[in-house]
C-alpha cells in the first residue's frame, strides 16, 4: 500500500466488523473469573481501528494483532480466549483486501470476511435464544417457596411431606440454601391442570415454615 493511499472502505470494514464481533464475547467474559483478560484482549483486536487514517501502520497492525489473536486463543483456549479468534481472521482478512493492489485476493478476503461474520452474527443469536429468550418465555414448571434453613432440614426428614406433594402431582422436591435464606423448589409437569397446580400451591403453603409460595421461572430453577 502506498503512503499516499488512504485505507480502503472494505479494509476498514472489516477491521470494524474485526471488533464489533467480539464485543459479545467480552460481555459474556465479564461473567467469568477473568473477565478482566476479555477486556485487554478484546482492546488489542481494536488495536488496528487507530490505524483507519493511517495506512502506513494499517496492514501491520491488523497482521500483527491477527497473528497475535490466533496464538492467545491457543495459550489461553481454557480460559475461552479462542472465541476471539474470529476477530483474528476478521482483521488478516482487512490486511489483504484492497482491491487497487489485489483485486483477487482482496475479493476472497471480503467474501471469507462476510461469511465469518455471518456466522458469529447467527451463532451469537442461537446463543443468546437457546440460553437467555428460551428459558425466559418457557412457562414456569415449578413453585418455590420460601422457608428458614430448620424448616426446610425438618420437611426433608419428614417423608410424609414429599409423598402428600407426589400425590398432587409434584415430579421432584427439592431445596436450595445459601446467605440469602432457605428455599423449597417443587417441580410439576406442563400437563398439570390449573386447579391440580392450586392444588399443590395450596398444600406446600400449608407445610410448616414456608412463608410464601410462588412460581420460579426456567431461567432459575430449570
Amino acid at each position: 500500500m502506498d503512503d499516499g493511499q488512504a485505507v480502503h472502505r472494505l479494509q476498514q470494514g472489516l477491521a470494524v466488523a474485526g471488533a464489533v464481533v467480539s464485543l459479545p464475547v467480552v460481555v459474556w467474559g465479564l461473567q467469568q473469573m477473568v473477565g478482566g483478560l476479555f477486556v485487554v484482549t478484546w482492546l488489542c483486536a481494536a488495536v488496528p481501528l487507530l490505524f483507519l487514517r493511517a495506512p502506513k501502520g494499517f496492514v501491520g497492525a491488523c497482521v500483527t494483532t491477527g497473528l497475535l489473536l490466533l496464538g492467545w486463543g491457543v495459550l489461553g483456549a481454557l480460559a475461552g480466549m479462542f472465541l476471539f479468534w474470529p476477530s483474528a481472521l476478521l482483521l488478516l482478512c482487512a490486511a489483504f483486501a484492497d482491491p487497487r493492489r489485489r483485486p483477487v485476493a482482496a475479493k476472497v478476503a471480503g467474501g471469507f470476511g462476510a461469511v465469518v461474520a455471518a456466522a458469529v452474527v447467527v451463532g451469537c443469536a442461537v446463543f443468546a435464544w437457546q440460553l437467555y429468550l428460551t428459558p425466559a418465555l418457557a412457562e414456569p414448571h415449578s413453585y418455590r417457596a420460601e422457608t428458614t434453613h430448620e424448616s426446610l432440614q425438618g420437611l426433608f426428614r419428614d417423608e410424609g411431606a414429599t409423598v402428600r406433594l407426589k400425590r398432587l402431582g409434584a415430579t421432584s422436591v427439592s431445596g436450595s440454601e445459601s446467605d440469602e435464606g432457605a428455599y423449597l423448589v417443587v417441580s410439576f409437569p406442563d400437563g398439570l391442570s390449573l386447579p391440580e397446580r392450586e392444588g399443590l400451591k395450596s398444600e406446600i403453603a400449608r407445610l410448616p415454615g414456608i412463608a410464601g409460595v410462588g412460581l420460579c421461572p426456567v431461567s432459575e430453577c430449570g
